[in-house]
């Protein structure tokens, strides 16, 4: 009885793992980028 709870937690575990990976892999959307200017003045003017 133990040792088939131990198995179906490690497969649930091997099945979790795989699912965070595949969500990792689809959903890793590149950040938005957008162009910031800022006016830079030199020291001592």
């Amino acid at each position: 009885m133990i040792r088939k709870l131990i198995k179906f937690l490690f497969i649930l575990a091997l099945l979790g793992a795989a699912a965070v990976a595949g969500y990792a892999l689809m959903f890793d959307l590149p950040a938005e980028t957008r162009e910031i200017v800022l006016p830079v003045t030199p020291i001592g003017q």
